[in-house]
C-alpha cells in the first residue's frame, strides 16, 4: 500500500494583484527573464519540454521573488530546512511537462501559479506515486501556492490551444542543511 501524498493549496498567497501582473508583464511577457529551452525534468532526458530562467537562482532581488521567498521562508516546517533556489517554468501550448522528483528525499517544494488564467485552459500540476499512477492534481490557477514533497513524481500540463497566454510559475526549492 503505498503512502497518501497530500497537496497543500493555498489561494490569494500574495495577494497583491500589481505586484504580479508588473511581473508577469515585465519579466515573462517583455523578456526580462531571461529564459532557455533547457527544462528537461530530469538528465537522463534528451529533449527539453519547457523554458526556464537561466538567471543567477538564488538572486532573490527582483521585487516578486523576493516577496515570495519571505513567504514561503515562513511555511518552512523545520529549522533545519531552507529555500535553496527558485527558478521559473514556461509552457506554451502544447508542452507538457515530464514526470520528474525535485529531490531524493522529502522537502517540500513550493510551487507558485503567475500567470492570468482562464479554468478551460488547461496547465493542471499532477503529482504521481513510485509506480506513476496520479495521485493528486491541483488546477493552475493565478496567485495560487502548491506545496508538495519534491521527493515525488510530478509534472505540469501545458495550456490547451484555447490559451493565447504561457503557463508560468516560479518554483522553490528546499534543502535539508545540517544544523
Amino acid at each position: 500500500m503505498s503512502e497518501e501524498i497530500i497537496v497543500h493549496i493555498i489561494d490569494d498567497f500574495i495577494s497583491d494583484k500589481n505586484l504580479l501582473d508588473s511581473f508577469f508583464e515585465k519579466y515573462i511577457m517583455e523578456g526580462r527573464l531571461q529564459l532557455t529551452f533547457t527544462n528537461k525534468g530530469h538528465a537522463t532526458e534528451k529533449q527539453p519540454h519547457s523554458f526556464t530562467s537561466s538567471l543567477d537562482r538564488e538572486n532573490f532581488n527582483i521585487p516578486l521573488i523576493y516577496e515570495l521567498y519571505n513567504k514561503c521562508n515562513k511555511l518552512l516546517p523545520y529549522s533545519n530546512t531552507r529555500i535553496k533556489r527558485w527558478h521559473a517554468n514556461i509552457y506554451p501550448s502544447g508542452f507538457d511537462g515530464t514526470i520528474h522528483v525535485d529531490k531524493t528525499y522529502s522537502t517540500p517544494t513550493y510551487l507558485y501559479c503567475v500567470s492570468p488564467w482562464k479554468n478551460d485552459w488547461g496547465g493542471e500540476f499532477i503529482v504521481y506515486d513510485e509506480k506513476k499512477e496520479a495521485k493528486a492534481v491541483a488546477s493552475y490557477k493565478q496567485d495560487r501556492l502548491i506545496i508538495f514533497d519534491g521527493k515525488y513524481p510530478h509534472r505540469a500540463t501545458a495550456p490547451t490551444r484555447l490559451s493565447s497566454l504561457l503557463r508560468a510559475t516560479i518554483a522553490f526549492h528546499t534543502e535539508i542543511v545540517e544544523k
